[in-house]
Parts: structure tokens; C-alpha cells; sequence
């Protein structure tokens, strides 16, 4: 397409006191066949991708729905993780209750669980450091876990905090071992009252394994710390451990 100036009058002469007229005119006689093929095809594209817009999201019969297969597929995968999961778990809370039994003993000996005076034969800094690196050790056991289903990051996240006040008390009566006598009495119910604390914890997070090692078809499992009667502390049931468990535990239809 061109254009074309208006040639009627000279351009630098004023018209009705106003300045030169220097609008353009478009001139359409020069448009080619090509142009307009161009141009109407350009607007049937348009109305094509609308036209397929509306049908895509009109709703209705054309509306996506989830593949029930591959909703089931998933779901299996999920229960068959969880399972696995669950048995891993098992598997390193009973290391780390293997290593935790000899720390409490010791501690019970020199501050009794039953509200008895604390023993005044003290033991030494390397072997609260000894307890302590034993009680580092099983919660390392406890620290690598991807989250999982509710049930499972709940006793995982009980059983490793469980860990962290026991290490807690550890520190408070090595503290106290350090301190002076005005000191002492203080940092040693400090102790005492976190390994209580701890006791406690690990007590329902080891309940909440055991509910869920039956469900994900391993059974009972039964790994409670010594506690003192009265402390609060929840005991297990009656059932033997390993009652309950699944020759084909749900999600594994290998096993």
C-alpha cells in the first residue's frame, strides 16, 4: 500500500488562517489479491484457536478426569513407602534403645529416677562425656529420615527429641558436677527433672511406633526405657513383640 499527498493546492499556502494540510490519504487502489488472502486468513486463524479455546474449557463431557489406574498406582506406592519406612524406623529405634540403656542405668546410679538424694560420689567429666557421645550416637540413628506419612514424622519427631532432653540432662549434670555447692543442688534437679522429661517422651513416641509397626503389618515392637513407677511415664501392653505382624505386610505384594 502507498500513500499520496493531495496535490489540489500549494501546501504552503495557509488555509482559512490555519498551517499547511499535511495529512496523509491512504490510497488502496495499489492493494493486492494477496494482501486481502493474507489479511482474511489471519482472521479465520483467530476464530479457529478461539472456536477450540471454548471447546477445551467449555467443561462438560470434555472435562479431564483422573485416570482411576494410575490414582490406585500411586496409592500403592505410597503404602508399599510407608511400610518400608515404618521397618527402617523399627530398625534404628532399636539401635538406638541398645545404646540408651546403659546411659540411663548409669545416670540412675548416681541420680536416682525414685526422688532419692542424688549420690555424692560424683562421677568424672570424661565419663559424663563418655554418656553423652553414646546418647549423640543414637540419635544420629534418628536423624535420617524423609518424611513420610503423618503417624510415621510423628514418632520419628518423638523419639529423636526424646534423645535431644536426655542429652539435655547430660549437659545439665555434667554442669552440675563442675559447679560449686551454692550451684550444685539446682543443676542437679535440672538434670533430674529432664531425664524425666525425656523418659516421658520417648514413652510416647514409642507407644506411636508400636501403633504404627501393627498397622504397616511388622507388628508389635515394644522398646520402652526404664522408668520409675509414678513418673508419668506410659507402659506397653500385653502383647508379645512381633504379635500382629503380616506374612505380607500391606503395600508389598512380594513379600
Amino acid at each position: 500500500m502507498r500513500t499520496e499527498k493531495d496535490q489540489s493546492r500549494d501546501p504552503r499556502e495557509p488555509e482559512n488562517g490555519k498551517g499547511p494540510d499535511t495529512t496523509e490519504r491512504v490510497m488502496t487502489k495499489d492493494a493486492t489479491a494477496t494482501t486481502w488472502w493474507l489479511t482474511g486468513g489471519s482472521v479465520l486463524l483467530v476464530g479457529a484457536i478461539a472456536a477450540a479455546v471454548i471447546v477445551v474449557f467449555s467443561g462438560g463431557d470434555d472435562a479431564v478426569s483422573p485416570d482411576p489406574a494410575r490414582v490406585a498406582e500411586l496409592e500403592a506406592s505410597a503404602a508399599e513407602r510407608h511400610v518400608d519406612q515404618v521397618e527402617e524406623l523399627v530398625h534404628h529405634t532399636r539401635t538406638a534403645h541398645e545404646g540408651l540403656l546403659p546411659v540411663l542405668e548409669s545416670l540412675d546410679t548416681v541420680l536416682p529416677a525414685d526422688g532419692s538424694a542424688p549420690s555424692e560420689d560424683l562421677p568424672d567429666t570424661e565419663e559424663i562425656d563418655a554418656w553423652l557421645g553414646t546418647t549423640l550416637e543414637a540419635r544420629d540413628h534418628l536423624e535420617h529420615a524423609e518424611s513420610g506419612e503423618t503417624a510415621f514424622n510423628v514418632t520419628h519427631a518423638g523419639l529423636r527429641g526424646s534423645v535431644d532432653l536426655l542429652a539435655s540432662s547430660l549437659n545439665a549434670y555434667d554442669s552440675a558436677v563442675r559447679a560449686d555447692e551454692d550451684r550444685r543442688t539446682d543443676l542437679l534437679e535440672l538434670a533430674a527433672d529432664l531425664r524425666d522429661q525425656a523418659v516421658r517422651a520417648w514413652s510416647v513416641a514409642a507407644t506411636q511406633l508400636d501403633m504404627v509397626s501393627v498397622e504397616a503389618g511388622h507388628g508389635h515392637i515394644h522398646l520402652y526405657l526404664p522408668a520409675a513407677p509414678g513418673s508419668g511415664a506410659l507402659t506397653p501392653d500385653e502383647a508379645e513383640d512381633g504379635d500382629g505382624a503380616l506374612e505380607e505386610a500391606p503395600g508389598h505384594d512380594d513379600h
